[in-house]
């Protein structure tokens, strides 16, 4: 028995062979475990099952038509899986494939982040492992958010499948190579300063030039940033939980696409080619929930013990934030730029103060350098922040 979303699940698993001659067994089986744990879901576990018969699917369609909701089946083999999908239980029920094993042991590493180091398999693919602590939940919507990305029309990696990683969990990505991100290719190639700032613009107005919708399966931004606040409501103050959700929850709805975590790292350079990369928050929402990201990694560059890790001098990624939205909104008229820039760097400090629950993860340590941040660069100046929301609502 676990929990699972707030859930009680009873895990009831499947072995070997379930056929006329145990049919009757296991339903019996059943019977026993759902009287001993009525308040409990009931999921079935075919990691270790091999061949379900007629006699076998006619228990679990009891059990479907008893329980009155569509039910789990995990692991299940594509040999069962084809079994069910001929038979149309994969209509009747939520059927989990079993994911594929691979070992990292040997694999050569590439980069890390904060919750997850990729690997190269071979000279076509790597794989993305995430750390133990990664919700399944979590990879499993990176997964389907790359894949629709890509169907979108977004330049990003092909993603294939998800593995078990050695004792975690991974998505298996195409090797975009030869690549580097557009932090290590300014750095390692100052001259092509402009000429990447210029082209890294332009890679975010493409992508906020399409639109989508919850309904299309990209969640909403604005959701996923009042959840962090929501969050992070144990550590500020009544008055600062307010303001934060309160920025957030004005920020007028778009159906826009928006990465959410578009930044010098995650923006490969491939040739004259920008491929973007971390699919795992895209959604839609309004620009300036990318736009806050820049204004985010300019601002951390100049915390003290806060290692932003994007290769950059804390003046160049200041530089490379300013010449960002001098391309992307086309102009070098002084007076505007301050007026986008200071609405940039109002949500900017927002997203600093919210970012101990994007990566929740993070230490006690760098959780409370982002909480100090925010109490000595954004809360004494709520009226400031509000008036920059003022701008983006367009004066209402």
């Amino acid at each position: 028995m676990q929990q699972k979303n707030g859930i009680r699940e009873y895990v009831f698993p499947l072995r070997g062979k379930i056929a006329t001659e145990n049919a009757a067994a296991l339903e019996n089986e059943l019977g026993k475990v759902l009287a001993d744990h009525p308040d409990c879901t009931l999921v079935f576990d075919a990691e270790n099952l091999v061949y379900i018969s007629s006699a076998g699917l006619r228990v679990l369609l009891k059990q479907i038509r008893q329980s009155g909701k569509r039910l789990q089946i995990r692991n299940v083999s594509a040999q069962v899986y084809e079994i069910l999908a001929v038979t149309g239980f994969t209509d009747l029920m939520d059927v989990e494939k079993k994911l594929r094993k691979i070992s990292t042991d040997h694999c050569i590493p590439v980069g890390s982040g904060r919750s997850s180091t990729v690997y190269r398999l071979d000279s076509e693919t790597i794989v993305k492992k995430y750390d133990p602590h990664v919700p399944l939940e979590r990879i499993r919507q990176e997964m389907e958010l790359s894949r629709k990305a890509f169907v979108a029309g977004v330049p990003t990696a092909i993603p294939f499948d998800m593995v078990r990683a050695d004792d975690s969990y991974g998505i298996v990505f195409e090797h975009i190579a030869p690549a580097d991100t557009v932090g290590q290719t300014i750095s390692a190639h100052p001259e092509r300063f402009d000429e990447l700032t210029r082209e890294f613009a332009a890679a975010l107005k493409r992508i906020h030039s399409k639109e989508t919708q919850e309904k299309d399966g990209f969640p909403s931004v604005r959701d996923r940033w009042l959840n962090w606040a929501e969050g992070m409501t144990p550590y500020y103050s009544e008055e600062e939980n307010e303001f934060l959700a309160g920025m957030v929850r004005r920020v007028p709805e778009r159906c826009t696409m928006v990465h959410c975590d578009f930044h010098e790292n995650n923006v490969l350079v491939r040739g004259d080619t920008l491929i973007m990369i971390d699919m795992a928050d895209i959604g839609c929402g309004h620009p300036v929930f990318d736009l806050a990201c820049l204004a985010f990694r300019a601002h951390v560059s100049r915390i003290p013990g806060r290692n932003a890790h994007h290769g950059l001098t804390a003046d160049d990624m200041q530089m490379f934030y300013e010449r960002v939205l001098q391309f992307y909104f086309e102009t070098q008229e002084t007076a505007k730029l301050q007026e986008i820039r200071d609405i940039c760097d109002a949500f900017g400090l927002v997203r600093s103060a919210l970012f101990p629950m994007k990566h929740i993860q993070v230490s006690a340590e760098l959780r409370q350098i982002h909480i100090d941040d925010a109490r000595r660069n954004l809360f004494p100046r709520m009226e400031w922040a509000r008036a920059q929301l003022l701008k983006l609502c367009g004066g209402e």
